[in-house]
This record gives C-alpha cells, sequence and structure tokens, in this order.
C-alpha cells in the first residue's frame, strides 16, 4: 500500500550488532552510492549515535521513522531473520536475506506447513535468499518455508574486506575495531586468532580442559615465542547477546583466561572479519570463519576434541578435516605442540596445504566480487 523508493533498510543481530553482512553493504551503498537512502535499523542507542555521529541514517524499529523507511524501502536488508529490522514490518516486506557466512556443518531441518495463504503471500512480496554457491546453501535454504525465498547465488559482502584493490578498508571498520587492530599491529606479535563456533552446551572454548591450569602452558609458550592469541566468543556466548542459549559456565573459564597476559579477547560489537588480517594463523572448529581465512590463504589449524561427537550428531556439508587444507588437532596437547612448533617452522605451516586451500576456497566462493554484484541486482529490482 506504500509506495516504493530509493531506500535501503539494514539491520543485524535483532538490532544488537553493527556488524556482518549487512553493516558492509550498509557502508558500501552509503559511501559510494549516493542515489539510494541507507537506514540502519538499530535498538542500541549506542549504536544509533555512534552512526549519527558518522553521518549515516539511523532509526530504532519501532520509531515512527523507523517504521516509515522500514515500509516504504525498496527492500529490507538483514543476516539471520526480520528480527534484526522489525518483526512485525519486516516480514511483510520485499526482502534480501544476506545470511551470516558460509557454515561447513548441517543445521537441523525444520519441518514447516505449507498454506494456501503462505502461498499467497510469498508471491506478493519479494523475498531473496544470498549464497555464495548452490550446493552448499540447500541445507539452509530448504529449512525456510516453501516459496518464501528465491535464492541467488552471491559472495559474502563482508568479504569485501580483503579485496586488495581497496584504497581504504578501514570504511568498513568502527573506531573500536580500527584502534584495537593497530594496537595489535604494534604489538609485532605473532598471532593466533581463536574462533571457535557455538555448541548447544554453550561451551565452545577448549572443550577438553577441565584443568585451567593447563592453559597456562600455552600462555609460557606464547610468553617465549613473542606471540598472542586473540578470542572472540560466539555471539550466543557473549551476555550482551542476551541469549536465551547463553550458559554462564563459560565465564570461570573466561575470566581465567583474562587473568593471562598472552590472550586477548574481541568484543562482542567487532565483525570478526574486520580483524581477521592481523592474525598469522587461524585456530577455529566447525565455524565458517575457516572458509573467510581462506581469502588470507594463511595456516589454519582445525581443533576438534569432539569431532566424532560433533560428526555422530550433527554431521557436515563440507568436513573440515577433509580435504587436507588444515592442520588437525584433536587434544589440547596437541594444539599446544603446533602452537610452539610455528615458530620454529614457520614456512613448512605456510606452505603445506596452499595448494588445497585454493581449491576449497574456489568450491565454496564461486564468485569473488559479492558487493558489486549484489548492487547490481539491487539496481535490475530498483529501476
Amino acid at each position: 500500500l506504500i509506495p516504493k523508493k530509493k531506500i535501503l533498510v539494514f539491520g543485524d543481530r535483532a538490532g544488537r550488532r553493527f556488524a556482518d553482512n549487512s553493516r558492509y553493504l550498509f557502508i558500501y551503498l552509503s559511501e559510494f552510492r549516493k542515489d539510494y537512502k541507507c537506514v540502519w535499523i538499530t535498538s542500541d542507542i549506542k549504536i544509533k549515535d555512534y552512526l549519527i555521529k558518522k553521518n549515516y541514517i539511523c532509526c530504532t524499529p519501532f520509531s515512527l521513522k523507523g517504521i516509515y523507511y522500514i515500509l516504504s524501502a525498496k527492500y529490507n536488508l538483514y543476516n539471520f531473520v526480520e528480527d534484526d529490522i522489525n518483526r512485525f514490518f519486516t516480514e511483510l516486506s520485499d526482502s534480501i536475506h544476506l545470511w551470516h557466512g558460509v557454515l561447513p556443518k548441517k543445521l537441523k531441518e525444520i519441518k514447516t506447513k505449507e498454506t494456501k495463504l503462505n502461498n499467497f503471500f510469498f508471491k506478493k512480496v519479494k523475498k531473496y535468499f544470498l549464497y555464495p554457491n548452490k550446493e552448499m546453501s540447500l541445507n539452509i535454504f530448504n529449512r525456510f518455508p516453501k516459496n518464501k525465498y528465491q535464492l541467488k547465488i552471491y559472495n559474502l559482502p563482508r568479504n569485501i574486506i580483503f579485496d586488495k584493490k581497496l584504497k581504504n578498508s578501514n570504511i568498513f571498520r568502527t573506531d573500536g575495531e580500527i584502534i584495537f587492530r593497530e594496537k595489535i599491529l604494534k604489538s609485532k606479535k605473532k598471532i593466533f586468532g581463536y574462533f571457535p563456533t557455538w555448541r548447544p552446551d554453550g561451551l565452545e572454548l577448549f572443550r577438553d580442559v577441565k584443568d585451567l591450569t593447563k592453559l597456562d602452558e600455552i600462555n609460557i609458550i606464547l610468553k617465549k615465542t613473542n606471540s598472542l592469541m586473540i578470542i572472540k566468543k560466539h555471539m550466543n556466548s557473549d551476555k550482551k547477546d542476551k541469549n536465551i542459549l547463553y550458559n554462564n559456565k563459560i565465564e570461570e573459564l573466561i575470566n581465567h583466561l583474562q587473568s593471562l597476559e598472552s590472550f586477548v579477547f574481541a568484543d562482542y560489537d567487532f565483525d570478526l572479519n574486520s580483524i581477521l588480517d592481523v592474525c598469522d594463523i587461524l585456530i577455529t572448529d566447525y565455524s565458517g570463519v575457516i572458509f573467510d581465512f581462506l581469502y588470507l590463504d594463511r595456516p589454519i589449524i582445525t581443533y576438534a576434541p569432539d569431532y566424532e561427537k560433533f560428526k555422530s550428531n550433527t554431521g557436515f556439508i563440507l568436513d573440515p578435516t577433509k580435504n587436507d587444507f588444515t592442520f588437525y588437532v584433536n587434544n589440547f596437547d596437541q594444539l599446544k605442540n603446533l602452537i610452539f612448533n610455528f615458530e620454529t617452522n614457520n614456512n613448512n605451516f605456510k606452505n603445506t596445504h596452499i595448494k588445497n586451500r585454493s581449491i576449497i576456497k574456489d568450491r565454496v566462493f564461486l564468485k569473488n566480487s559479492g558487493i558489486k554484484e549484489i548492487v547490481e541486482f539491487i539496481d535490475s529490482k530498483a529501476s
């Protein structure tokens, strides 16, 4: 009922974060395509104040302005669900679901009933789901109600941060990310980035470590080798996320790590891709960061002490322990040895999987120019 204008509204993580694919596309269009009015929707006043100071347009989801922009926008663009913007009005609006990364793991099936009302509604409202390749998308795409989304194959907008042709990649980073990144680079230390995926029990960090003093052993090795380890908890495992699945038992381990000088925590508000390039080596398990990191062509350690259980209970679309593109360790002591050996055998680490890293990158990301192609798609619908 409301005429659509060249307005695009964006959101992320139920309005709690300014991050992920929607942020990169929002900034790109705001900076380079002034013919679009781009609006960020957030329920966090700190994010709103920050973006307004940066001369971006930002509204809360239930303000009069926010509702007007949502309903008059050509598209609502989000990373998780419609609630990233406004659960009521975004459901009724033409939308582009950007998702939040390529998943190596399977997702449990969600059965939805097909109804005549849904089919009628989905014909009237245009919604698109974007993913880097069709084969790996079906695990997610098939969870949505039939006919709700049309699948389009595009790269992740956030991977523009790895484009070497970018004159100033910092336009995509927040002030906090820039300060954090500069501090890490000034340390002149080797950097291990440890970014595991979430588990149903909410305890993803160092899963096989029962005695927390064992972590002191890695701290000593990091000190001896002039190294640091950056840790970023999964969003579900951060108090700021207010997630019902949050497990406060993780805090004891986190408090111990924070007491050790060689561990640094990246903030909940940080977009992971904005700081990935400071990491010399990635440590992960079944997280989609394992694929984004391939753009940097640097060593990866798959640290998966619960591999057999995870494989049995969850399963994989693309098993990160296969295809020989990472170092695989299944316990803490093996991880500790690899961290120590990285110092003494640096070139071997860098070169061991170089060919297969490239093969997996091309297999996962079929196209490289994600943002430009997505903008061309939006242009074709907006004209």
